[in-house]
């Protein structure tokens, strides 16, 4: 089962609220989700709320993240704090996932 950290619209008409959450991967955007790890206002474009331990605690787990959550997170400066040392987010097709730095080595 392949779990994702995305987004769940909610609010009202004309003004949308996100919830970020954590999903399987074949649940519809307003199905059920497993935990909910933050909101997001994009009219104001401001975190209304964020859980950054609970995101490092998916992450850690092998949580896939879309693309447009990224965003969410660099334009609000979080990926500094929500991703481990010696790990960075690499694409994996439509999504990014946790994987270890890799150091290259240079021969002179």
């Amino acid at each position: 089962m392949a779990i994702r950290i995305r987004l769940a619209r909610f609010g009202r008409r004309n003004y949308p609220i996100f919830r970020i959450v954590v999903m399987d991967a074949k649940s519809p955007r307003e199905g059920n989700y497993i935990d909910i790890l933050g909101t997001y206002d994009p009219k104001r474009k401001v975190l209304l709320e964020i859980k950054p331990e609970k995101i490092k605690k998916w992450l850690l787990e092998g949580a896939q993240v879309a693309g447009r959550v990224k965003a969410i997170f660099e334009s609000m400066n979080l990926l500094r704090e929500i991703i481990p040392e010696n790990t960075e987010l690499k694409r994996s097709g439509d999504y990014w996932v946790l994987r270890k730095k890799t150091t290259k080595e240079v021969h002179e």
